[in-house]
């Protein structure tokens, strides 16, 4: 009895030592991804700081970074963060410290050109922004250095009739026939068959132009056209003038002279002008203080030519 029962307890042992066991998980053993992981860990224990780089694992978020973040959300929303929200911009400006502070020491900003011209470009900003406001003094020598910049143009009002090059074999005949009709008509027939305003033919822009000035006149009918309007006295319809277009008859209802202004008239404009003039010169004085302290070495000639003939 004994005996049988030992006998069932080796049987059942051998049966548990002879089943099989689950697979072990397979390692991968591609060459290529054994060697992407080394080279990362390689590269990172490369750059990985000195004596384990304690300090730079230190953020600390002080006060004066929280009221910046809390103004920064009141002056976009209109409203000052409720406690949820600010703490979620606390946590969204570590985060990007970390990422930033990661990005760093793994080098990403050494060879990407966007970053290097951007804290090229806030230099720049730093170098021109250090002055203070001009005096007026500055102010009213470099108006008068600079007035022709400031000199208002000629500006002209005017109704014009059109007719078209492409509908008429006579635009030009028919354009002094219609300048005649407008002369001698009836004022109250005249008016009633919708004034000057239904002569000639449709036309993409406007019939009546406020206050352009002689370029933008250019710009819309053409340099001859232009040239040909800026001589017509106000009052009365004249004709015909040729455009880009066609034949037109013009009526100049108004026009102002150009003149330079007085200096009070835009004194604003006047003084950021300058401002700006100053903050480049700025820039430009400080770079060149800057380039003194440096040695820039440029490939020779034969160097320069060789690397273009390469690079064909």
């Amino acid at each position: 009895m004994h005996r049988d029962s030992r006998r069932d307890r080796r049987t059942r042992g051998s049966d548990r030592r002879e089943s099989p066991s689950p697979p072990a998980p397979r390692r991968s053993t591609d060459p290529l991804v054994l060697f992407l992981v080394l080279g990362v860990g390689v590269f990172a224990l490369d750059l990985w700081p000195a004596g384990g780089g304690k300090e730079s694992h230190v953020i600390e978020v002080t006060a004066d970074e929280v009221e910046r973040l809390h103004a920064r959300w009141t002056a976009q929303w209109g409203r000052p963060p409720t406690g949820p929200e600010l703490e979620s911009l606390i946590a969204e400006a570590v985060d990007e410290e970390i990422l930033y502070r990661e990005a760093q020491r793994l080098g990403l900003d050494r060879e990407d050109a966007i970053v290097r011209r951007r804290l090229a470009q806030k230099l720049t900003f730093i170098l021109e922004d250090a002055g203070g406001p001009a005096p007026a003094d500055e102010v009213e020598r470099y108006y008068a250095q600079h007035a022709e910049r400031y000199r208002r143009p000629r500006r002209t009002t005017f109704d014009h009739v059109f007719l078209s090059a492409d509908h008429r074999s006579d635009p030009a005949g028919d354009a002094a026939a219609l300048l005649r009709e407008v002369a001698t008509a009836d004022g109250g027939d005249f008016a009633r068959r919708g004034g000057w305003k239904g002569l000639g033919d449709p036309f993409m822009l406007p019939r009546s132009f406020a206050e352009r000035t002689d370029d933008e006149i250019a710009r819309l009918f053409g340099t001859g056209f232009e040239a040909e309007v800026s001589t017509l006295p106000a009052g009365g319809w004249r004709g015909p003038i040729e455009s880009t277009y066609g034949m037109h008859l013009v009526r100049v209802r108004r026009r102002t002279a150009s003149r330079t202004p007085r200096l009070g008239e835009l004194r604003g404009r006047v003084v950021a002008d300058l401002q700006d003039e100053r903050r480049r010169e700025r820039g430009r004085a400080a770079y060149r203080t800057l380039r003194d302290g440096y040695d820039v070495r440029l490939p020779t000639a034969d160097r320069a030519a060789s690397a273009q003939d390469g690079g064909r």
